[in-house]
């Protein structure tokens, strides 16, 4: 009993927020990864809530692509600071037979497709945290 009041109790910081949330997007379908998928989505406009991109990305151009469409196409960015962390909230890893993480791939970019998405996972605390950071 006193393990269940803690797990509530557990504050949820924005790392966490925004890895449930992907995990969720990508249970749904509703997740773009990758420059041209990504880039496909900001560019319908109506599609991507939110793109998350990888500071570790080596490539400026492909920096310059997805901070250009966002901006022109008023889509809000976010910036984490490791592409293996943001593959691994994707879902870009290799477990072994004990589901133990063996290889994690890196992602530069993704973006959350907003209308396809349910209501149950609009409806989350770790959406509205990631909503309330992007209004800021």
């Amino acid at each position: 009993m006193s393990d269940e009041v803690e797990e509530v109790d557990e504050k949820l910081d924005f790392a966490t927020a925004m890895a449930q949330v992907l995990k969720d997007a990508r249970a749904n379908d509703c997740l773009a990864r990758g420059l041209r998928e990504v880039c496909k989505a900001i560019e319908s406009k109506k599609k991507a809530a939110f793109v998350v991109m990888a500071d570790s990305c080596n490539d400026d151009k492909y920096k310059k692509c997805i901070q250009a469409l966002c901006k022109d196409c008023k889509i809000p960015r976010v910036s984490v600071p490791k592409s293996t962390t943001l593959g691994g909230w994707c879902g870009l890893i290799r477990t072994d037979a004990d589901k133990n993480i063996t290889k994690t791939v890196g992602c530069s970019s993704c973006a959350v497709l907003e209308p396809n998405l349910p209501e149950s996972v609009k409806e989350t605390e770790a959406w509205g945290m990631v909503q309330d950071q992007l209004k800021k």
